[in-house]
């Protein structure tokens, strides 16, 4: 045979080959209206209840979700979704919460948030539809408080509704403080002691560890007294809560009282609180709420104690 019939053979093959395929499109290419085990449903309402970010806090927010349709094949018409908020299926989320010991959910208020639309569409040839855009200001939400919004397919062209996926849970949920990381972190001090039993250095205030102390300077140079002051560069701005302070875990006759300034820049300093009681013989931390704030630096000034010296085990800042 020679090698031009080869040829021909080859591509009269090819041809039979492809033809074949066009015939026979597979099930899930073709378009259809029928609604047979065809489902609309949220898409991600299947992955549970949505956590919105709300902190860092900022002016707006968005969070998108679209609707879908689960079925072989395409629909050969538009599918029509409309959308409603679930005050049923808040409330029902409510009572297990409540029969949990958890308290309920409060609603989004009516201040906090913006839906574009309720009204979705899913092309004919497509099984996805449009975005649903909400909008959502943090600040607005009370941080102490859970809150939950529900929102339910309604109505989906005759189709049926997935009854697992038709609605989708969006929380802002109360913010919950976190010990900040100290890692990179910066501590000085008015002075140190750079020898001696449990290091005496600054840096020991950051490093979690109650069993090392920073020391104000009692030998090595002109021995230090009050007033004492000890300053913490974090590096980058952060979102401060409250302070806390451990005392020196085997000494009780540390200081007893302190000034607190905070700074964004390590130059300006302004007062975050005056004459705040510390009691050096009290072995857990001490906790000091300011007003939250983000700040780069934070220096206590110790003004008062039991002897001339003093001591910390460790100062920790806390955040969202």
């Amino acid at each position: 045979m020679s090698t031009i019939t080869k040829i021909r053979i080859y591509l009269v093959a090819a041809t039979i080959l492809l033809s074949s395929c066009e015939k026979n499109t597979a099930p899930y290419e073709v378009h259809s209206d029928s609604k047979d085990g065809a489902m609309v449903y949220i898409a991600k309402s299947i992955n549970g209840v949505q956590n919105l970010q709300i902190f860092p806090y900022q002016e707006a927010r968005t969070f998108q979700f679209a609707a879908g349709l689960g079925m072989l094949g395409y629909p050969s018409l538009a599918v029509d979704i409309t959308l409603s908020e679930d005050i049923h299926a808040f409330d029902s989320i409510n009572v297990v919460r409540e029969l949990n010991g958890l308290p309920p959910y409060e609603p989004f208020p009516k201040d906090a948030y913006e839906i574009d639309k309720l009204k979705l569409t899913i092309p004919a040839g497509a099984v996805s539809s449009d975005f649903v855009t909400l909008t959502y200001h943090p600040e607005a939400f009370d941080n102490e408080t859970d809150h939950l919004l529900a929102i339910t397919i309604t109505d989906a062209s005759g189709y049926a509704i997935n009854p697992a996926a038709k609605t989708i849970l969006l929380a802002a949920n109360k913010l919950e403080e976190r010990r900040a990381e100290t890692n990179g972190w910066i501590a000085t001090a008015s002075t140190e002691q750079l020898s001696g039993e449990n290091t005496g250095l600054a840096s020991a205030v950051l490093d979690g560890d109650l069993n090392t102390i920073w020391h104000s300077r009692y030998n090595g140079g002109e021995r230090s007294s009050y007033p004492h002051w000890l300053s913490v560069d974090m590096v980058n701005e952060t979102y401060v809560t409250k302070i806390a302070l451990a005392p020196r875990q085997n000494n009780p006759r540390g200081f007893t009282k302190f000034n607190l300034e905070g700074s964004t820049d390590g130059k300006t300093w302004f007062v975050l609180g005056e004459e705040l009681a510390f009691d050096p013989a009290h072995l857990s931390y001490q906790e000091y709420p300011i007003e939250p704030q983000y700040l780069r630096n934070i220096r206590i000034t110790m003004t008062e104690g039991l002897q001339d010296l003093t001591f910390l085990a460790e100062f920790a800042v806390f955040t969202y």
